[in-house]
């Protein structure tokens, strides 16, 4: 019996892909190398360098098959998943069940299963595309602005004063990883699905404390994004990253997406490092945390940005 389980068990897919080059960084060291090796494209007389081995092989990068494009996902990581593991089948079956045989069955059911009877589901997935400064696609070589439309790199902007060992403005417009004034450019990576994991016991207090407050608006404000560089387990205990990035929390834009409320937010990388954590929160500064999300790490240089996208669904059961 417990050898039956545990094949069950290890078909059923993880909540955080398995990308084995997730956290491959295409950092300063890797970008003056292809440059030097010839590996790049010119756009208006700036190189921007392809992360690839060769020209003419745009899926093989550092000796290994790296890259994947298709019209619907676009250049994403080989491994990427795009949609997480779930089905409406049961929801489906009870539903006609009810229906055809006895109103009672899908009661029963949850009674047998969870140990009580069940009316709302609650899950949430994150999702991700990251914008890498100073290259261009492997496949096609094309190169875009950044994420965030509004963003650019101002004069009076912190990354002025620390960015990649002290350089300049003016060394990076040199070094051709800026076009159109001071906009940096480069290409989109698909990231795809980064985590359908918990969502925070904080949360569940929080939804509570706002049905019974007569004068409560938190619950409405679940739109602020931050990182964090640790790859501690995931835990419906947590109420905070366990090692923010320093970068302020970026404020999300909601969509009702009914039953999913979807938030989308893109953060601009200050320095070079590992994203590994992403939370939600209903504050620019403190609690409450909807969620913790580990992300398989998303190596990041300074001016790259990553734009998330979480969704959570409520959705009523059968």
């Amino acid at each position: 019996m417990v050898q039956v389980i545990e094949r069950t068990l290890s078909k059923v897919p993880t909540r955080h892909p398995v990308v084995p080059d997730r956290a491959t960084p295409l950092g300063e060291q890797q970008r003056e190398y292809q440059l030097q090796r010839g590996l790049y494209v010119l756009e208006r007389g700036e190189r921007f360098a392809v992360p690839v081995d060769r020209m003419d092989t745009p899926d093989v990068y550092l000796g290994r098959e790296f890259w994947r494009r298709d019209r619907a996902h676009g250049t994403h990581r080989v491994g990427v998943k795009f949609a997480p593991a779930q089905t409406d089948a049961h929801r489906r079956a009870l539903a006609w069940l009810r229906d055809h045989v006895d109103d009672r069955i899908p009661h029963w059911y949850y009674l047998a299963v969870l140990g009580h009877d069940l009316h709302v589901s609650t899950f949430a997935n994150l999702y991700g595309r990251h914008q890498h400064v100073g290259w261009a696609d492997p496949f096609t070589q094309a190169i875009s602005g950044p994420l965030d439309p509004t963003f650019e790199v101002a004069p009076w902007h912190p990354l002025h004063v620390a960015r990649l060992d002290g350089e300049s403005i003016e060394d990076w417009r040199v070094r051709g990883l800026l076009l159109n004034g001071n906009v940096p450019h480069g290409f989109e990576e698909t990231l795809g699905l980064l985590s359908s994991g918990k969502v925070t016991a904080a949360f569940v207090s929080e939804e509570i404390d706002e049905l019974v407050s007569t004068t409560g608006t938190e619950y409405a404000d679940f739109d602020f994004h931050e990182v964090g560089t640790s790859s501690t387990a995931e835990s419906n205990a947590h109420t905070a990253l366990q090692t923010t990035s320093g970068i302020a929390r970026a404020t999300g834009t909601p969509t009702d997406a009914d039953p999913i409320y979807r938030n989308v937010a893109t953060i601009t990388a200050d320095t070079t490092e590992t994203w590994q954590e992403h939370g939600i929160f209903n504050n620019s500064t403190s609690v409450a945390m909807m969620d913790r999300s580990l992300t398989g790490g998303q190596s990041v240089v300074s001016s790259d940005q990553v734009a998330y996208t979480y969704e959570l669904t409520k959705a009523a059961e059968a």
